[in-house]
């Protein structure tokens, strides 16, 4: 009986795995499908910018997850007639048994075919995009049909060129046979007429690229080149616009401006253009606002890119054209921009460095004439007490610096004369010689730490207070004091907290309190044995908001009658002291908000503790 309720359980486990393994894992997310019907070459230059920009548009709806497909009828060069009816044949089995939620037609032709056969994608949104010269209205859209249509900006580009070329006599302009061609040469010729232009107008239409090329040539460099796109020329050949663009440009003496953006680059000098970034963002747009539903708005059933100016450096350069002439904002590409225009601002201050530097030493060198001068005078003004304590303490400190100094010095003077020997030898001993120098190296480094140590306790405190690395404060103030304590026989022991905030105080001034204590310290053992004279200095974490610093030395601790009122100025217990040692550090450690305290310990020696707060955003 028990192995068959055992045998049942691990059927109905297994049956339960099975079940979870077969849930899904998350729910399926919600897919939008969009089919981009291109009545053109998809891969037209203008076309790449424009649908990676809307690809990257649509990449950003978050409610559904849009799956984009593209079919091409190619029609510019190939008659549309001819793959009817087998291309819809062929789409309606493709899409037959597919949702599509929003169709994009590029071009008036697809938009016709779309039209013709709009069966195929049942209940599906329109957005239109416009080829240039279609002059489509909302009419002739279907209902809750968008669409971004394109401009052609001949009036802008013609006034451009007017600006550039203010002399010039003669216009031409240059277009294909094609269909879209002549509709971009029709809106040419509108605007010019409408103009009224009386400079001479001449149309280049269709003609084949070498007698083009030949024709464009003859021009005067007077005359303005307004190139529009040739697809085919009047013997029905397909052309790249760009490679047409390219080959007049390279043989033309006059400058050739166009008014698409991708001519940029390939043989226009300026044009009005609109971006094809912005129309693709736009066209994004309208395909998300198409997939959330809802009727559309009429204020923005057709949008527009704006245009702007655009210049080619290089080319304006080569026809001689002035950059100066161009309106303000206008965006110049590959323009080679001087290094002092690229870099004006750290050049600029670069020089006021410098400028600040001189002006810094004339500075110095002034103060220092008088200061020789008035020397005595300056004295009677000094007040600053902390900074007159610093010096004092390192006066007393002066005879173990020239002791640690001598060593370096005498070292490279003792390997100076025997560098001088093994040079003068026969051969000389080179690779002794370099032995050498790398002493006299290492003993001038270790002369410029000391002299770099001295400098910096000796010089004042910034005015702002920032973050300081307490352990490192403590460390380079017993460097300094290494020689001191070793010639009066007192060994350091340092305990450093690891990982300890910075403290908010001055570095220097930080220095300053810890060197008072310390040579209090060392003074204070002086009568007692070599094996007993430690000075211990601890760091640690007080608390969440501030940093504690012991120092403890094991000399005969401080006098019950001069505790009470060891931090008040001028008392001391030293028969030399000034009394203003401690009086300072307290000043400086309250000033930051910390405290500081004195108290002998039960085995002899005194205890000095302060605390210093953490920086901001440094709490523990």
């Amino acid at each position: 009986m028990r192995w068959m309720m055992a045998a049942a359980w691990r059927q109905v486990t297994l049956l339960g795995l099975c079940m979870i393994a077969a849930a899904p894992v998350h729910a399926v997310e919600e897919e939008a499908h969009v089919l981009i019907l291109n009545g053109l070459d998809p891969y037209l230059p203008a076309y790449i910018v424009i649908d990676g920009a809307m690809r990257a548009s649509l990449a950003n709806e978050r409610t559904r997850r849009v799956v984009v497909f593209s079919e091409s009828l190619d029609a510019q060069r190939f008659p549309l007639q001819t793959l009817e009816p087998e291309f819809p044949a062929l789409l309606a089995k493709r899409y037959g048994g597919l949702r599509i939620d929003v169709v994009v037609v590029v071009s008036q032709v697809a938009l016709e075919f779309f039209k013709r056969h709009s069966e195929l994608w049942p209940g599906a949104r329109l957005v239109y995009v416009g080829f240039p010269g279609e002059a489509i209205g909302p009419p002739a859209l279907p209902t809750n049909a968008t669409g971004v249509v394109a401009h052609v900006d001949v009036e802008g580009t013609i006034d451009l060129a007017l600006r550039l070329q203010p002399d010039a006599h003669r216009i031409v302009v240059v277009s294909g046979a094609g269909d879209g061609d002549q509709r971009a040469e029709r809106l040419a010729r509108q605007v010019l007429s409408m103009r009224g232009e009386t400079r001479t107008v001449e149309y280049l239409s269709g003609l084949p690229l070498s007698e083009l090329v030949a024709r464009v040539a003859a021009e005067p460099a007077q005359t303005i080149v307004l190139y529009l796109a040739e697809f085919r020329d009047r013997d029905g050949r397909p052309y790249a616009p760009r490679d047409v663009l390219r080959a007049i440009s390279d043989s033309s003496i006059a400058p050739v401006y166009g008014a698409i953006d991708t001519y940029v680059g390939f043989g226009v000098a300026a044009g009005s253009m609109e971006s094809f970034e912005v129309k693709g963002r736009l066209i994004g747009e309208q395909v998300r606002a198409a997939l959330a539903g809802g009727p559309s708005d009429p204020s923005r059933a057709l949008l527009e890119a704006p245009s702007r100016c655009v210049a080619d450096a290089r080319l304006m350069q080569r026809w001689s054209l002035s950059e100066r002439r161009l309106p303000t904002g206008c965006e110049i590409r590959f323009a080679n921009v001087p290094i002092w225009r690229r870099y004006w601002w750290q050049i600029a201050l670069t020089l006021a460095i410098i400028v600040g530097q001189t002006a810094l030493i004339l500075a110095m060198l002034a103060e220092r004439r008088r200061r020789r001068t008035a020397e005595s005078e300056a004295r009677k003004r000094f007040s600053e007490m902390t900074h007159m304590n610093r010096r004092v303490a390192m006066g007393e400190l002066s005879a173990s610096i020239a002791h640690e100094l001598n060593q370096p010095l005498g070292a490279i003077l003792n390997n100076t004369g025997a560098a001088e020997v093994l040079i003068k030898a026969n051969p000389p001993r080179l690779q002794e010689v370099a032995e050498i120098l790398a002493d006299i190296k290492r003993d001038d480094r270790r002369a410029s730490d000391i002299i770099a140590r001295i400098r910096n306790m000796l010089r004042k405190a910034d005015s702002e207070v920032g973050g300081t690395d307490l352990n490192d404060a403590i460390g380079e103030t017993m460097a300094l004091l290494a020689e001191e304590a070793s010639a009066k026989g007192v060994s350091f022991k340092t305990e450093l907290a690891t990982e300890l905030p910075k403290v908010r105080a001055h570095r220097i001034e930080l220095q300053q309190v810890v060197m008072n204590l310390a040579l209090n310290g060392i003074e204070a053992m002086h009568g007692q044995g070599v094996e007993k004279r430690e000075l211990l200095i601890c760091s640690a974490r007080a608390n969440d908001k501030e940093a504690k610093v012991s120092v403890a030395d094991s000399g005969g601790g401080i006098p019950s009658e001069v505790l009470p009122r060891v931090f008040d100025p001028f008392v001391t217990s030293k028969a030399t002291g000034m009394g203003l040692g401690l009086a300072i550090s307290r000043t400086i450690v309250e000033a930051y908000g910390g405290w500081i305290r004195a108290e002998n310990l039960p085995s002899g020696g005194a205890l000095f503790q302060f605390t210093i707060p953490f920086a901001a955003g440094q709490h523990a």
